[in-house]
């Protein structure tokens, strides 16, 4: 029978025990609260500069621990937007927004050289092959050059519209290109002359509509990469023949080059990036979903960097980067969150997608599924005990009875199957809610994603399907503590808590605002009652501090993400196909 039909449970999560205590040693990760604005590889590929959004400061970090070596600091409290190493290493200049100017450090001393002030806004910066000169082309549509000894002016020109989004130096002169018309058109301006750019090449591109987007050209082989139509194309102008010409990636929003053209990136609006590998029939596909919204490659080619928010992490390529489990490596959809909880005696766990109709039961200790319920309605919260499972959406509360024991045959149940539905007063079926029911099954908490609402969080009678309390709240996550008589409502950042007050005497509930805070009161469901913690970086620590495991990037989330129960720990973010439950005691 599990032969037959175990692929048909469609279990949704996985239990993974005894795992092991080290991971793919080629990826090497950093959590900065600050936020990162900008990231750039030192000539060697031995260091990385990253740019800070609190403090605002400029950090040096070891290429292959990502350990913090030096900061630079300025007289000002700047952000720094575009930073930018000289070919020897040695200077390093980054560009501030407020106040508009160029700041250039001495990499050895951490001093500031010069500090050059500016109208306009850099898009794009290129240091001169001995590193005395920079240019620097800017959002107006000019190519400034300076004497990085002086800061003094050299000169300023105005460039032909559009640039391929990258300008690159070619002895003592930079160099871009321009696309329209069907064709790569190749300019070079001298960083000292007056004179301003000159055409110097002209090469065919196979297509003659607008590559305005998402382009960028790798000069020493005279390709370029652009989206056309969701399309990701790789184009060989010099040869005229497709290197890649790709529909396998969803909303595709920005694309690189390694240095030497040996491998090729496409970012996307979603939390994917792929790779591809030269090869002799044009690029192929290594890997998708590794995550990051930024990349920078090294020098070297060998390594590259991904970062977003407060998250940097370091990546090989030389080395086997497999696919970690519950990554797709195919394109998918936008998968919605997850709703996940424990039964109180930590053997079961209830998992169902956010607004999706099947809710999944699984044995911890077995990994086994015990049952899969067609709910018929868009599940926006759960509950399980030791012999019930309670789901709420659309407006209603329905239960089902578990099985006996644990089973792999007849675990599919529907509504027919359900033995109590309670219909909520005053719902709103169509609003996008997260609903948690409390642990004495006496109340339901609604939050409204949309926080717009006057009544944002909302108590619910779990008997008789009463509407009880109402109130405000910036939050959309609601949960109760231990004994169900204290509620808060939580973003990513801070947390409502209420008290719970019944007036026996009318008979009428209210919530008592107890004010805002990091955590709320007992019972926070992203700590661990064992005394177990995740790093920001993604090691998880046992009460005494013992370093236990290292997450892989995928299964690192933020804290709403993840879920402790005992010594049972659930991860889920809409990057995984499934959720992972880790049982840290086995």
């Amino acid at each position: 029978m599990q032969k037959l039909y175990g692929s048909q449970a469609c279990p949704l999560t996985r239990v993974i025990q005894g795992v092991s205590t080290s991971w793919d040693p080629s990826i090497a990760s950093i959590r900065l609260p600050g936020g990162i604005k900008d990231a750039i590889w030192s000539p060697c590929s031995r260091f990385i500069a990253i740019s800070l959004f609190t403090p605002c400061e400029i950090a040096i970090l070891d290429a292959v621990t990502l350990e913090q070596i030096h900061t630079m600091h300025s007289s000002q409290k700047l952000i720094w937007e575009k930073l930018m190493f000289s070919p020897d290493g040695h200077l390093l200049t980054g560009y501030s927004w407020d106040p508009k100017c160029l700041v250039i450090w001495d990499v050895q001393t951490g001093g500031p050289i010069n500090n050059i002030s500016t109208s306009w806004h850099p898009g794009l910066m290129s240091y001169s092959g001995c590193g005395t000169m920079l240019g620097v082309l800017s959002d107006r549509g000019t190519i400034t050059t300076y004497n990085t000894i002086s800061g003094t002016q050299l000169s300023s020109h105005s460039v032909p519209k559009p640039i391929t989004g990258t300008i690159w130096t070619c002895g003592e002169c930079l160099q871009f290109a321009t696309v329209e018309s069907g064709s790569i058109t190749i300019w070079e301006v001298s960083f000292s002359s007056s004179y301003g750019p000159t055409q110097i090449g002209s090469l065919p591109l196979p297509t003659s509509d607008d590559l305005s987007y998402g382009h960028v050209f790798l000069p020493a082989h005279s390709w370029i990469a652009f989206i056309l139509q969701e399309r990701v194309v790789v184009w060989d102008a010099q040869h005229e023949k497709y290197l890649l010409n790709s529909e396998d990636v969803n909303n595709p929003r920005i694309l690189f080059f390694s240095p030497d053209g040996c491998f090729f990136i496409c970012g996307t609006w979603g939390p994917e990036i792929h790779l591809w590998k030269e090869s002799p029939d044009g690029y192929q596909k290594l890997l998708s979903n590794i995550g990051g919204n930024n990349l920078v490659f090294s020098p070297n080619g060998e390594s590259f960097i991904s970062y977003g928010g407060p998250m940097l992490q370091l990546w090989y390529t030389t080395s086997s980067i497999p696919s970690p489990p519950g990554i797709s490596t195919q394109a998918s959809q936008h998968i919605e969150d997850f709703l996940l909880e424990f039964s109180p005696d930590e053997s079961l766990v209830a998992v169902a997608q956010w607004l999706g109709n099947t809710a999944t039961v699984l044995n911890i200790r077995t990994g086994n599924p015990l049952l899969v319920i067609d709910t018929d309605t868009k599940i926006c919260g759960m509950r399980i005990t030791e012999s019930t499972t309670i789901v709420v959406g659309d407006g209603k509360i329905v239960t089902w009875d578990l099985p006996a024991e644990d089973c792999t045959f007849n675990i599919r149940r529907n509504i027919s199957d359900s033995v109590q539905t309670t219909m909520l007063e005053h719902s709103a079926p169509n609003r996008r809610l997260y609903a948690s029911i409390s642990p004495d099954l006496n109340h339901i908490a609604f939050g409204d994603t949309v926080s717009s609402k006057a009544e944002d969080l909302t108590i619910y009678d779990m008997h008789t399907g009463k509407l009880l309390a109402a109130t405000g709240s910036d939050g959309y996550l609601p949960g109760f503590t231990p004994g169900g008589h204290k509620v808060w409502c939580a973003t990513h950042g801070e947390v409502d808590q209420w008290a719970i007050i019944k007036d026996n005497g009318s008979n009428v509930t209210r919530l008592e605002s107890l004010g805002k805070a990091e955590e709320p009161l007992s019972g926070f469901p992203w700590h661990s009652s064992c005394g177990y913690q995740v790093t920001d970086d993604g090691w998880i620590l046992s009460s005494s501090g013992k370093w236990l495991l290292w997450l892989p990037h995928h299964w690192r989330s933020m804290d709403t993400d993840r879920r402790w129960s005992g010594k049972s720990l659930a991860i889920w973010h809409s990057g995984l196909l499934e959720p992972v439950i880790l049982e840290l005691g086995v």
